[in-house]
């Protein structure tokens, strides 16, 4: 009688959950569809294939502007909770309160300081607005707090270690969990990055992806959609063991 139960009960979860699989999956099911209808569509040798200078051009930013970050991130995250820094509280509440900021207010002052210094309308001073990363380096601050106790720290002092040291040969080897969960996150909040590059950017031919993709067809099209959709989704799979060592790894210690 148990086993019957479980059976039934087994078939019961798996029909619930291929039905809400596929439930959930119909709108991809529909952008899907509405691609295939524009996939051979003018905009790839549009204006002499301009389709491919958008994607160099979020290639660029993206790349550029991910390396920025993670190492930023990753090196403020370590000085701030490891180094006897001034101000280190001051500047974890700063780092607090501008990772709450939404980037939709912070567009304006952030082009104001590109325009003084003459990079408005560029990819580099796009890259520079962009590098920021708060969420980054208080997630890296967290992540040096449990895995680098006074204890461990002191100990490289006594075998010789300075700061660089520390960072270099106790730090970086403890940080490749750590590494891979700030660049998914940077990555995804770069890739569908749209107020920030739509202020800064105003010549269509040094547009990104998504911008110059949406003055073509038009806002909501599908394609952007996917676009945006696809190339997180890929990343979280390819490095979802990684990523999940690191969400946890405060609770359990490498």
């Amino acid at each position: 009688m148990e086993i019957g139960a479980q059976r039934r009960n087994s078939r019961l979860i798996k029909i619930t959950l291929f039905s809400a699989t596929f439930w959930a999956s119909i709108p991809l099911l529909w952008i899907l569809r509405d691609v295939a209808r524009m996939i051979f569509a003018p905009v790839i040798y549009y204006d002499n294939g301009v389709f491919f200078t958008w994607l160099k051009n979020t290639s660029i930013f993206v790349g550029s502007a991910l390396t920025i970050s993670v190492v930023c991130c990753v090196t403020a995250g370590f000085v701030l909770a490891v180094l006897d820094v001034p101000f280190r509280r001051f500047l974890l509440f700063a780092t607090l309160v501008t990772m709450l900021i939404p980037i939709t207010a912070m567009a304006m002052p952030l082009y104001v300081m590109i325009d003084r210094i003459g990079l408005n309308d560029t990819l580099l001073g796009l890259i520079l607005a962009s590098s920021f990363f708060p969420f980054g380096a208080f997630l890296s601050y967290l992540y040096f707090t449990s895995v680098l106790p006074p204890d461990l720290v002191g100990m490289g002092r006594i075998d010789g270690l300075g700061d660089f040291g520390i960072y270099r040969h106790l730090g970086l080897p403890l940080s490749k969990s750590l590494i891979s969960v700030v660049t998914f996150f940077c990555f995804v909040s770069l890739w569908n990055s749209y107020h920030l590059p739509r202020v800064i950017l105003t010549e269509p031919s040094k547009s990104i992806m998504s911008i110059g993709i949406e003055v073509f067809y038009g806002q909501g099209t599908t394609l952007i959609a996917l676009m945006m959709v696809i190339p997180s989704v890929l990343l979280y799979l390819a490095s979802q063991k990684t990523i999940a060592r690191g969400i946890f790894s405060g609770a359990v210690k490498e």
